[in-house]
């Protein structure tokens, strides 16, 4: 791995590239991402050069994804509306409207049929991508929901919601087949594994759980070593790491299997609150906008570590569990410039994360109402 600088994402006039920003999904060339200026758009990984954009949404986009085959980019609001894009033209071809307050995710299913997509008005909805009608409405959290994502097989879908569970659906009942509690009655994230047979439970500690996807019960494994809450995890391509990202401003890579953590990326003086695995090598810094490429990564089986600067300023807080909305964060000290912080060479994937300053993270959380 170089950890030489490959490109900044940026958007025109200045507005901030959110984290959450997504690569394609054959080989990681492009990069989708929302930005607060209520428009999405689409990157070259390898030279930040924008793509294209899509405007036409009447509030902040909170979440953009791509289609399995690369032609859409589907988008998630705060307008109450999901739209799908064509990503040749920038015109937005479906606008899918049902919903009845802000929406926080978007996903799409793996044959690009269905699009899953969760809102604040406590419900999922999946919706035919062919004709925009929504096909499911799946209702029973009782409070908002942040993620809804389906299984690989399309059998399943999986709902996240601030009720502090998560639950698996079957998608030709459209019935609740499973409930799985959270810690601390705090969902960060949930996924399914590649194979569809575990579900991956980030929640209000330190720790990340894999459960059974078909029988629940307790978990099957327990990842830990993180010193603050987990704020998204997700498994690898190929099912056999699990990454992380904490407010303790570090993100981790864990075995799948034996639950040891098999390398810690440090360097970010912020708390960490996006992360991903993909193809391509990339692990970005700083509120998303600049990334960091390595040479294609190893065929083998074991992670090769790659030299990380020694962890900087302590992450920015999160609330105790049972502090009100409206509290004041401690002060965090201004970052240092520290070392580029380097991917994590793992078989066919790597590692980005995003991080956030201290008053972000309070601006995020009084959002999430936490």
């Amino acid at each position: 791995a170089t950890g030489v600088a490959l490109c900044r994402l940026a958007r025109p006039g200045g507005a901030r590239v959110l984290p959450g920003a997504t690569f394609s999904p054959a080989a990681g060339l492009k990069i989708v991402g929302a930005a607060d200026d209520t428009t999405a758009a689409v990157w070259c990984s390898r030279t930040g050069e924008c793509l294209q954009s899509f405007t036409g949404h009447g509030d902040n986009v909170r979440a953009a994804c791509f289609s399995p085959s690369e032609g859409l980019v589907a988008t998630a609001s705060r307008d109450w509306q999901a739209r799908l894009w064509d990503i040749s033209t920038g015109k937005c071809v479906k606008a899918l409207i049902g919903h009845t307050d802000a929406l926080s995710s978007a996903s799409f299913a793996p044959s690009g049929r269905w699009l899953a997509t969760a809102a604040m008005d406590c419900t999922a909805r999946v919706w035919d991508t062919s004709c925009g009608d929504c096909i499911l409405t799946l209702a029973a959290h009782e409070r908002q929901l942040h993620s809804a994502s389906f299984s690989p097989d399309e059998a399943l879908l999986l709902t996240a919601a601030f009720d502090g569970t998560v639950r698996v659906w079957k998608m030709d009942t459209g019935l609740c087949a499973l409930v799985l509690p959270a810690i601390g009655n705090v969902v960060a994230s949930a996924s399914f594994s590649p194979d569809g047979s575990t579900v991956l439970v980030a929640s209000g500690s330190e720790d990340i759980r894999i459960f059974d996807a078909e029988r629940g019960g307790d978990p099957i494994l327990t990842l830990t070593g993180h010193g603050d809450w987990v704020r998204t995890a997700g498994f690898s391509p190929d099912g056999s790491l699990v990454t992380s990202a904490s407010y303790d401003g570090t993100a981790r890579v864990h075995s799948a299997v034996t639950g040891v953590c098999l390398q810690t990326l440090a360097g970010h003086a912020e708390a960490i609150v996006a992360g991903e695995t993909t193809k391509a090598a990339f692990y970005h810094e700083r509120c998303g906008r600049q990334a960091f490429a390595s040479p294609a990564a190893d065929e083998g089986g074991q992670p090769e570590a790659s030299p990380r600067p020694a962890a900087s300023a302590p992450a920015s807080p999160r609330p105790e569990q049972s502090a009100p909305p409206g509290r004041s964060p401690a002060q965090s000290p201004p970052p240092s410039p520290s070392p580029l912080c380097q991917p994590v060479r793992a078989g066919p994937s790597a590692l980005w994360a995003s991080s956030l300053s201290a008053e972000q993270v309070e601006a995020e959380l009084s959002v999430l109402g936490w």
